[in-house]
């Protein structure tokens, strides 16, 4: 599951990708006088500046690839940890008859959504790391009845905790988000469109975290989800936001694989997987940045028998190629995001 903004243009469904954080930590001192590429070093302070609104644009957008003068290693393909995996426990008889569909309907749960980002730029031969997140406990709310959109839904922020080392400028941003709310319609395929935030400044300076729910529940066939089910679905999207215009085009396979008990519910396990690409550029300050990217992800998700969305996981493995043409240097940067939903009580 991903929390992202919504895009503008033509989209047919996703599981969208995860929002792209970076804060560039401090390089040593005097090391240009060893670099193989000698920048002033108030130049490479205003670049590294740059570079984190770069990312921070992808985010919305989330996309990735790597190429240029220094760039970074292909991030690998995804495999869970057993610390990562969900239990898979096998589905008990159930107590009713098992419906030959799930559809989303009206439904009020609370979520824990973590979100752990792992972050590696390179430049000019220095790699530098950094690793954050934050915990979002969300509820959600779908009413009825449904109108010719969808059925009346919201979601609020009700709080934000950061992770321990999540630099103070985030943390103070993240807090800004509580009892955040967002008004719109939830179609049958699961999209949440037509939202409306509470606080539009709040919601705006923090797109790139939080994103506006448009894809926090799971896509699924407009026609419900069928166990054993297959498909695959295209995205062609722009995002704009922040001085930014970023352009990714997804592609998704997704299958329903089987009733288990998730939860202590009868629920259908929807795996999908992404590959994608990014394009855009944009402007920090007054200057000019570009980027381009490829990037891939997985996730599990589950979906009870009644439509109630019950939580899972992802992982994003993004690789990222920032350019800023008035310094005149070519930045590679991989970023990893986890991201766990669970039902609270």
């Amino acid at each position: 599951m991903t929390i992202y903004p919504p895009p503008v243009g033509k989209q047919n469904s996703a599981y969208g990708p995860t929002a792209p954080v970076s804060v560039v930590r401090a390089l040593p001192p005097h090391w240009e006088q060893v670099a193989d590429l000698r920048i002033p070093r108030t130049t490479i302070m205003t670049a590294r500046l740059h570079v984190t609104a770069a990312v921070l644009a992808a985010a919305c957008a989330s996309g990735k690839a790597g190429s240029g003068a220094n760039a970074a290693p292909t991030p690998g393909p995804y495999a869970p940890t057993a610390s990562e995996a969900p239990a898979v426990q096998p589905a008990a008889p159930s107590g009713g008859p098992v419906p030959a569909s799930v559809r989303y309907g009206p439904s009020a749960v609370r979520y824990l959504v973590h979100r752990r980002l792992h972050i590696q730029q390179a430049f000019s031969g220095q790699q530098q790391a950094q690793d954050l997140g934050a915990q979002l406990f969300v509820a959600a709310a779908i009413t009825g009845p449904a109108d010719s959109v969808g059925y009346p839904a919201t979601f609020l922020v009700d709080s934000v905790i950061a992770d321990s080392g999540t630099p103070g400028p985030i943390v103070e941003s993240l807090v800004r988000a509580r009892r955040l709310v967002f008004s719109g319609r939830v179609v049958p395929r699961g999209e949440f469109l037509n939202a409306v935030s509470s606080d539009s400044a709040v919601a705006q300076s923090l797109i790139q975290i939080l994103g506006n729910f448009r894809d926090f529940l799971p896509r699924i066939p407009a026609d419900g989800l069928k166990p054993g089910a297959s498909w695959v679905d295209t995205v062609e999207a722009t995002q704009k936001a922040s001085g930014s215009e970023i352009s990714r085009r997804s592609i998704i396979r997704a299958t329903a694989a089987a009733w288990e008990q998730h939860a202590a519910v009868h629920s259908l396990r929807l795996e999908g997987t992404a590959t994608y690409q990014l394009a855009g550029a944009g402007q920090n300050a007054g200057q000019p940045f570009e980027l381009s990217g490829t990037g891939d992800g997985t996730s599990v998700s589950f979906i009870a028998d009644d439509g109630r969305y019950l939580g899972g996981e992802s992982r994003d493995s993004a690789n990222l190629t920032i350019r800023l043409p008035v310094q005149g240097v070519a930045i590679p940067v991989i970023q990893v995001t986890r991201t766990t939903v669970a039902v609270l009580p």
